[in-house]
Parts: C-alpha cells; structure tokens; sequence
C-alpha cells in the first residue's frame, strides 16, 4: 500500500492549524494592516445600528445619501454589534473570526469526509493552508469573507448530505444556509435564482414537491428585503451595489485591452454621468442601463475576455491582499492597477532583471508556490470528478457551484472572490488524489 507523509506535531492536526492562525493573528498585530476599502463601511454600519438603529453603511456625520443605505447587506455589521455592544474592539473581532476560520476547515473537511476525504492525509490538507496564505489573510481581515465562506460551506454540506441522504429536511438548512450567504455579500444573491429551480428539478426526480417551499425561502427573503430598500430608497432593490458591477467589469476590459489611461479615463465619465442624476432611482437604473448597454456593443469581444478571467479564478494566488496585509500595497493601488504584475514582469524583463525583481519581491516566491498548489488542486478535482465514488449529481453540483463563482467573478476576481469555495477546492483537490491512489493500490493486488 502506497503510504504518504503525514504531517506529524505534537498536538496533531487540529493544533496545527490553530498554531497557523495564532501566527497569522500575531502578524496581524505587528502590521496592522486589518482593514481593506469596504471595512469602514461595514463598520459604520455596525455602529449607526448600535447607536441609532440605523442601517447606514455611510459616515452619519456626512450628508445622507440612499447609496449607502443598501450598499451593505446586514449580515456582517450585525455580527460586528456582537462584540462592539460590549465596546468597540477590532482585535477581538478578528479572534472570532480567526476562530470561525478554524471551524470552517474542520467543517469543509469533515464535509469532504462523506466523499472520499482521509484523515491520514491531514498533512497535505495543512500544506495546502501553508501555501494559500489568503485564508489566513482575510481571517485577520476587517471584511465578511470569512463570515461569506462559512455560510458557503454549510450550504454545500446540506447539498451532499441531501443528494446522499435524500432527506428532505437538508433543504430547508440549505435555503436558511443560502440566506445568510447572501446578506454577508450580494455574490450568493443572484444563486438564490438557481438555488430554487435546482431544488424544484431534483424534487421532480424524486417524485415529491416537499422541498419546493423551503427552497422558496431565500427568493421571499430577497422579496422582503428589497420592499424594505424600496420603502427607504424609492428604489426595489437588493444591494445599491448591484448595478454598478458590470461597469466596473468593462473598466478591467478597457484597461488591460487598451490602456491604464483608458480604464481610468471609462470609469471617471461613467461615475461622472451617473452621480449627476438627482435621484438614487434615476441613477440605480441608469448604471443598469449602462451595464447592459456596453455589453451589446462589445459582447463578441468582451466574453472570450471574461470567459478566460473566469478560468484564471481557479488560479489565483492572492499576491495582492498578501502584499496589502504585509504593508507593500494598498487595496486602492491594486484596483487601481498601479500594482505591476508578475505576468508583466515575465514578459518585459530579461532573466537578470527577472532575478533582481524577484530578489525584493519575495511575496512573488510565495506566489509561485501558490498557483503551483492550485495547479495541483485543480487536477485533484478532475480526478476527484473521474475517479470518486459518489454519486454523479454530487459531483455536478459540486463543480457547477465552484463555476457559478468564477463565472460571476470574471475580471474582478481577487483572492477574496475565491474564498467562499477555496476550502471546498482544496478538500475536493486532495480527495481526487486520495481516492485516485487507493483506487490504484487496490487493483494493484
């Protein structure tokens, strides 16, 4: 029998991921560096609700707009109050979610269990962590990625225990899982759409309609919540955010097409064209409009784009939110595209001075050693896909979901789009391996 190595420290595994986030948070403690560009609006939120009862995502000291009213979903400001309705301590924020991010490992990987996943090969699960230090990163993070990707994992653990059980109660943990998915962040907002439709089609396979209604629960949350928006902003909506992304899409095409200058030049007209509009409903259906409208005059261009940003999803290495959390970038810089990247280096660079860049960038070493983890991982889950013996819808929703992501990320995919799945890639990455080599040690013998 084929015998890996397994990472042995003295308090095992569970230790040795505990140790890691201690050193993270010890990190975070020496940078500093714990608040990206939507914290303080998140924070904000936080506040106006404990003091004013106020679900504001603005600076109250400012003038009110609509904009900020529903810029934030709830979900993570309410976890906020949790700890600032004793008093206002960032740091004790982050050791929960250090702690959350902890259980959500064991959780993920207790999931992967159910399908293939040995205990044995903890050591190779603990390497991947080592190599993918965006976990850690946004655990120490004043952000809901963490909060997102735990609400994530249980909605894919009630999908596998509900296609290997068929029980129908996991139904009703997925929906109420998938509606404290989508008000940490609007990125599960639009699954809800598929969510249902999915759960109504496997109720026809089993010939019973007893999930329909518990998968109807997050389209009536939605329903809910944007006739509250509506009745604050004069707008029905979810998330104030929603319709200024596809914008934001086509500024990363223009950029990396055409020029920097181009992009920068795209974004500020089309801000510039949107603010002038005197009310939040005018200017919400306008960057709609807009959205739309520029992706009819470049739609046999702009998806070949898209499609391949979407793939390079499962690629990335979070160098950015490293260098960010290191002090070396600010997120502004990497949106911004002030930030050089290493594809560029490789391609402008001779090999001396490829050397030399390499030699005060470390945190491109730790890159390099990333995507090649990733690049494991991604053949894991093909072999996950050949040679696991689960059932095949298992495996279908498993990569129709890791595709909804990266679909809907596309060009503005960062390390933070990756997160809710990236334990779910890792664990199924591993089990491809795992059940691939006892497959072949038992036709060995």
């Amino acid at each position: 029998m084929i015998r890996m190595p397994i990472l042995r420290i003295a308090y095992g595994f569970h230790g040795a991921v505990v140790g890691l986030h201690l050193v993270y948070f010890l990190l975070a403690l020496h940078y500093g560096h714990i608040y990206n560009g939507d914290s303080f609006e998140y924070i904000h939120e936080a506040i106006n609700i404990k003091d004013h009862f106020f679900f504001y995502s603005g600076n109250p000291a400012l003038p009110i707009t609509e904009e900020y009213m529903t810029l934030r979903p709830p979900g993570y400001p309410l976890f906020l109050l949790l700890t600032y309705i004793w008093g206002i301590n960032n740091w004790m924020v982050l050791a929960w979610q250090s702690a959350i991010s902890v259980l959500n490992i064991f959780l993920c990987r207790n999931t992967f269990m159910l399908l293939g996943y040995d205990k044995k090969y903890d050591g190779w699960l603990f390497l991947c962590l080592l190599f993918y230090p965006s976990q850690l990163i946004y655990a120490h993070l004043m952000a809901p990625d963490i909060l997102l990707q735990t609400f994530t994992l249980l909605y894919i653990r009630y999908m596998v225990l509900f296609l290997l059980k068929k029980d129908s109660r996991y139904v009703w943990w997925m929906s109420l899982a998938l509606i404290g998915g989508l008000f940490m962040k609007p990125v599960l907002y639009p699954y809800a759409f598929i969510h249902f439709p999915l759960i109504a089609i496997l109720s026809l396979r089993q010939k019973t309609m007893t999930h329909t209604f518990a998968a109807l629960l997050p389209l009536l949350c939605i329903v809910a919540y944007s006739l509250v928006n509506k009745a604050r902003t004069g707008k029905y909506h979810f998330s104030s955010i929603q319709s200024f992304n596809a914008i934001y899409y086509y500024q990363r095409y223009y950029t990396d097409k055409v020029s920097k200058e181009k992009g920068q030049t795209y974004i500020q007209l089309e801000r510039a064209a949107i603010v002038a509009l005197p009310t939040f409903a005018q200017r919400y259906d306008k960057a709609n409009e807009r959205g739309i409208e520029i992706l009819k005059e470049n739609f046999f261009s702009y998806m070949p784009y898209h499609l391949g940003k979407s793939v390079l999803f499962f690629l990335e290495t979070g160098r950015g939110e490293l260098e960010e959390f290191t002090g070396r970038l600010t997120l502004r810089s990497i949106y911004a595209g002030e930030a050089r990247k290493f594809s560029t280096v490789l391609r402008e660079s001779s090999w001396k001075e490829l050397g030399a860049y390499i030699k005060v960038n470390i945190t491109v070493v730790i890159a390099l050693i990333t995507l090649l983890t990733n690049v494991l991982k991604l053949i894991g889950l093909f072999l996950f896909a050949r040679y696991a013996s689960v059932p095949s819808l298992v495996k279908w929703f498993l990569f129709l979901f890791f595709a909804y992501f990266a679909l809907l990320t596309g060009p503005i995919s960062n390390a933070h789009y990756v997160m809710p799945v990236s334990l779910a890639i890792m664990c199924g990455g591993i089990t491809g391996y795992i059940v691939t080599f006892k497959r072949r040690t038992y036709l060995a013998h």
